[in-house]
């Protein structure tokens, strides 16, 4: 009986193994250019030859329903794509670099950024309107300053998912808080203090890094590239371009979709282009394929060079490729089957809550989109959660702890394909620097643990006298 239910877990994991071995295979054995998006088709095809048996109707269902679900975030890709390509042609982007360099000191380069993003993604409630915006501009002062792009861009994407995660205008924290019925300032007061702990041991650790990477080279040319980038570039620097900024944080604030605030940075930014350099072919051709940047100074011209719709077509492929296995592992049982054991293997309250966060990664992971790893297991453990007496705030944080925090550590998941898009560095190049939303998620296990262990241990002993 032990050995069947083994058996059991093992064929209902296989497609989890299909795809750690096929990206192995793919990265590190016969090297592809796109590893990521055939190891997903391959293992996604080998979990469906192994159920060949089942009706083809339900991986249609799956299939339309993962599509539906990350359709939204596909059709911001776009919209980012052409913010970036239209900011780069305007110069906007040019001012906002231009800015970062008068203000980050290099000394302090890496907190300050987690410490800004973080800030911009608390007031616009939008890890991606961050990233897609402020972080591109971030990125390029640390290209100037010849900064590690890959430490640049994991302290954005900690200040990104630590403001987005504590801002009562986020579309993830509202939806925790309406899925657990918990209210929104009560679920964020909930997370605070372990949120602000694991961001406060992240800015600490971005500090110390920064210290170690620090070189005279940055500072030489910071000073450099100070002169250098008012006289140099083409298109002339003016404080107005920061109205496409404020326009893109602004309507975010006042909770506009992300789409129409997009749009409005990229109808101002070509506003500006037009009003300068008129109505040219070349604006329309920088949003489909791409600004290409030729200001004279090379450093610029290689991080302005970039954007458009077609820069966006591979990260595409990347999700559908992830909603192709989406699909199947959840067409064809295997996502229900692995729920089951979950759901046997929790006992008390420390389990059922590990269980959850242990399931919004296993959904990060198999569906590529973050939504669906909260509302899954917010209806999954919810009958269990009020069996046990769990507080509705527990499962409110548990479901960020683990969906929101690890959804941009997956290459293939929507958001993890979004920071690596926007800010031009692979997630599997930045995750050792994504020091928030890694302390947080050990921090967020270990407290449970430790929590189950001592009610283990005071259970015993009561036992024993």
């Amino acid at each position: 009986m032990e050995r069947e239910k083994q058996n059991s877990i093992f064929l209902s994991l296989s497609p989890l193994l299909y795809l750690v071995l096929s990206i192995l295979l793919f990265r590190f054995v016969w090297v592809i250019p796109y590893p990521h998006p055939v190891a997903l088709l391959v293992a996604g095809l080998l979990s469906f030859l192994q159920r060949g048996n089942r009706k083809i109707v339900f991986l249609k269902s799956a299939f339309r329903k993962n599509f539906l679900s990350v359709l939204p975030a596909m059709e911001i890709l776009f919209f980012v794509g052409m913010l970036i390509a239209s900011w780069a042609h305007s110069g906007v982007l040019l001012t906002m670099i231009q800015t970062g360099i008068l203000f980050l000191r290099p000394d302090y380069f890496l907190p300050s950024l987690a410490i800004v993003s973080a800030i911009a993604a608390m007031v616009s409630g939008s890890s991606w309107t961050t990233a897609g915006t402020l972080g591109v501009a971030l990125m390029g002062v640390a290209e100037v300053i010849s900064f590690p792009q890959t430490m640049a861009a994991g302290a954005i994407v900690s200040g990104c998912y630590f403001g987005d995660k504590l801002s009562p205008l986020s579309d993830t924290t509202n939806l925790a808080s309406s899925l657990t019925h918990v209210p929104i300032w009560t679920h964020i007061r909930h997370m605070l203090k372990t949120t602000c702990i694991s961001f406060g041991v992240a800015i600490f650790a971005f500090y110390v890094l920064n210290v170690y990477t620090l070189d005279t080279n940055q500072i030489t040319n910071l000073s450099l590239h100070s002169d250098s980038l008012l006289s140099g570039p083409n298109l002339q620097i003016s404080w107005l371009k920061f109205i496409p900024v404020v326009l893109v944080f602004g309507s975010a604030l006042f909770k506009l979709h992300i789409r129409l605030s997009l749009l409005l940075g990229i109808i101002s930014a070509i506003g500006f282009s037009i009003s300068e350099l008129g109505f040219q072919f070349s604006i329309g051709k920088s949003l489909l394929y791409g600004f290409v940047s030729h200001s004279g100074n090379d450093v610029l011209d290689r991080f302005l060079s970039g954007g458009g719709v077609v820069a966006i077509l591979q990260t595409e492929i990347l999700i559908l490729s992830a909603v192709w296995f989406g699909a199947v592992v959840e067409g064809y049982g295997y996502l229900n089957e692995i729920l089951l054991h979950i759901k046997k293997w929790a006992k008390d309250r420390w389990d059922i809550l590990l269980s959850t966060m242990g399931t919004s990664f296993l959904l990060n992971l198999v569906t590529a989109d973050q939504y669906l790893s909260l509302v899954i297991p917010a209806r999954a453990f919810r009958s269990l959660a009020e069996e046990k007496g769990i507080p509705e705030k527990d499962i409110s944080r548990s479901l960020e702890d683990s969906g929101t925090i690890t959804s941009p550590l997956i290459p293939w998941n929507s958001c993890g394909a979004f920071m690596s898009t926007s800010l031009g560095v692979s997630v599997l190049s930045f995750f050792p620097f994504v020091f928030f939303n890694l302390f947080h998620l050990i921090l967020s296990v270990s407290l449970l643990l430790i929590a189950k262990n001592k009610f283990k241990s005071s259970y015993l002993n009561k036992s024993s006298s």
